[in-house]
């Protein structure tokens, strides 16, 4: 692949965040700013899935933390021309408009049927349908009709082929597709016990600053991550590391986790921010494991 054009990992790279993550920002801007970091961070490492998990799972309703945090992320992944369609006008969003771009292949620029390449993949949104076929918005000034009844308003991805009297597409798997096709948000009423339920066939690294230094478990972390089809990277809360959360469980996380790690040893500050982490840590998996 180009340099431009992202090539899709080996392996599918989870990362689970709380709900809490955003509980320090004051304002609802200050959060959107905040969501945008970690939105770029997800896109800018080819992350493919995160998890927003119950931090204070049985001590207090975290469903609008976990709901304002998905809705801004799953906002960011959403293509440009798609969002009006897919996001009905509502408060959690209204600073949307200050989220940065995420520049990822799915959120192409060209808007000209004439201009789209032959074979290219485009998300869409399902306009209208007949008996046999469907017409799929994909942010052209031509829609593209797919050979297949689908219900209207539903978001797909789409390869589209260009023809003599028009565009026509087929139905896309986005593990069908050779480059990295953004992040997809799941926004869970669990604990964390139950992620890592869900993950257990998954290789399981644990954030901390009381974990093994990076420097000790490279190569071991290297070779099990080219080994594994699937990697959750867990993340502690603003005010809690994953022990203490896990411990309020009755869990230990050393017995449901592969690995814990200090991915940022000798820290210069006390407190290092679940986004601050969200960087260093993917950067350094990026590096082991392109």
């Amino acid at each position: 692949m180009s340099a431009t054009v992202p090539s899709k990992r080996k392996f599918k790279l989870s990362v689970a965040l709380p709900a809490s993550l955003l509980s320090e920002a004051g304002s609802l801007r200050d959060k959107t700013i905040r969501a945008g970091f970690i939105g770029r961070a997800l896109a800018v490492f080819r992350v493919d899935e995160v998890v927003i998990y119950r931090d204070l799972y049985g001590l207090k309703n975290q469903e609008r933390e976990a709901s304002l945090i998905s809705s801004l992320l799953s906002y960011m992944e959403t293509p440009q021309y798609l969002r009006v369609k897919v996001f009905p006008i509502e408060k959690s969003l209204q600073y949307a408009g200050i989220l940065p771009p995420l520049r990822t292949p799915h959120h192409p620029t060209v808007a000209k049927a004439e201009e789209v390449l032959d074979g290219e993949f485009r998300e869409g949104i399902v306009v209208s349908h007949d008996g046999s076929s469907s017409l799929v918005d994909v942010g052209l000034d031509k829609l593209v009709r797919i050979p297949v009844r689908v219900k209207t308003g539903l978001r797909v991805t789409v390869k589209v082929f260009k023809k003599v009297d028009g565009l026509i597409g087929e139905l896309a798997s986005r593990k069908n597709i050779p480059i990295y096709w953004g992040y997809r948000v799941l926004n869970i009423n669990r604990p964390i016990g139950g992620v890592l339920e869900i993950y257990k066939d998954a290789f399981k690294i644990a954030t901390s600053k009381y974990g093994v230094p990076i420097v000790e478990v490279y190569e071991e972390l290297k070779t099990r991550l080219t080994g594994n089809t699937n990697t959750l990277v867990l993340f502690g809360s603003p005010r809690e590391g994953l022990a203490e959360i896990m411990l309020r469980e009755g869990l230990n996380l050393k017995d449901y986790v592969d690995l814990t790690v200090n991915f940022i040893p000798h820290q210069g500050s006390v407190t290092v921010r679940t986004e601050e982490a969200l960087y260093a840590v993917l950067a350094i998996l990026n590096l082991l494991a392109p």
